[in-house]
């Protein structure tokens, strides 16, 4: 269980007490109902933040350090229509993992990078994404937080032998 699913389980603990609290404790003062009215609208932003980072939603949280990219889905900027361009990256952290979606700025040379990755995975050819420290000397993108994105084609693998 991960972090953000024990912050929603207790923003509902909470949410229940407080409603609890409020309608039956008739001996509480109108202040501090007025705080608990004030304080329920916090819960409610944990909580949505809490279900932002659950599964199922894209995550904008640093990448694994290696993945296997499944698909990338990519929007480009428009100032007409207001859109600051993103790109989403269907990912498998490990070869037995469930697949995770992320969310990462948009920069042109990533499109580019990402646009030549999907032509070799629709040839066959499954792809590996590395993560770099921007001083490692290691060819890749600029992701943000001094990180740099690269892929490699994976290695194929082997069946095993017949008995």
């Amino acid at each position: 269980m991960n972090n953000y699913l024990l912050l929603i389980s207790f923003s509902y603990i909470a949410l229940v007490v407080f409603i609890i609290w409020t309608g039956f404790g008739k001996r509480f003062s109108g202040k501090s109902k007025i705080f608990i009215s004030l304080v329920l609208p916090v819960v409610y932003y944990v909580h949505w933040l809490g279900l932002q980072d659950s599964k199922g939603w894209p995550s904008d949280q640093t990448l694994p350090t290696q993945f296997e990219l499944i698909s990338a889905d990519i929007v480009e900027p428009n100032q007409l229509n207001n859109v600051i361009g993103s790109i989403h990256l269907w990912i498998r952290p490990t070869d037995t993992g469930a697949p995770r979606a992320y969310v990462l700025n948009y920069s042109r040379e990533l499109h580019k990078k990402l646009f030549d990755t999907k032509q070799r995975i629709t040839q066959g050819r499954r792809q590996i994404g590395l993560l770099y420290d921007e001083g490692s000397g290691q060819s890749g993108v600029s992701v943000g937080g001094g990180m740099k994105l690269g892929f490699r084609n994976a290695p194929r693998k082997r069946l095993p032998p017949k008995q």
